[in-house]
């Protein structure tokens, strides 16, 4: 039993309760200044990673509202949508992030994964090596790319893809 209340290094909050306490502080700050696309992103972030997906889209759109050629906003939408399960709405936002944003790595890779939960490899892949052009470090979408190569049988390559992101994992520092 961990007696977190003896040791400075543990929280007595949860993950979630903190989120939802962040949201709570950002809430003042939108509050205080209802048109600063910033605080409706951060307290967007906030909602996603407390796994609040409603509360997320409704601030990113808020955030897009007033701000509508940032195409992080998009992705981070699109991530939302995603995790509500609704994949064209990803897709299209995902697009959007790369429309305003041609050279966005994220957002290939992610509208990658989105088309994977549709099933379309074949666009996946496109995006998923569009990504790696884009980075040729970037393990994440070499791992993705290789699930999706095997999706469609092409086993050797994606054998390839998943030895090329195991080698750059084991390159990154810390």
């Amino acid at each position: 039993m961990v007696n977190w209340k003896n040791d400075p290094n543990l929280s007595h909050m949860s993950d979630n309760d903190y989120h939802a306490q962040h949201a709570l502080n950002l809430t003042e700050q939108i509050d205080a200044e209802p048109d600063n696309p910033q605080n409706y992103f951060l307290r967007a972030n906030a909602y996603l990673d407390g796994a609040n997906y409603s509360a997320a889209v409704g601030d990113y759109s808020k955030a897009i509202e007033l701000d509508p050629k940032d195409s992080v906003l998009f992705n981070n939408r699109g991530i939302a949508y995603r995790c509500l399960m609704q994949a064209d709405k990803a897709i299209e936002d995902y697009t959007r992030a790369i429309d305003i944003n041609p050279q966005y790595r994220d957002a290939f890779n992610n509208r990658g994964m989105a088309l994977s939960d549709k099933s379309d490899y074949q666009a996946a892949i496109t995006d998923y090596s569009r990504a790696i052009d884009l980075d040729d470090n970037y393990w994440y979408a070499f791992n993705n790319r290789g699930m999706a190569l095997w999706a469609v049988g092409r086993r050797e390559d994606a054998v390839a893809d998943y030895e090329k992101a195991k080698t750059l994992m084991g390159s990154r520092p810390g």
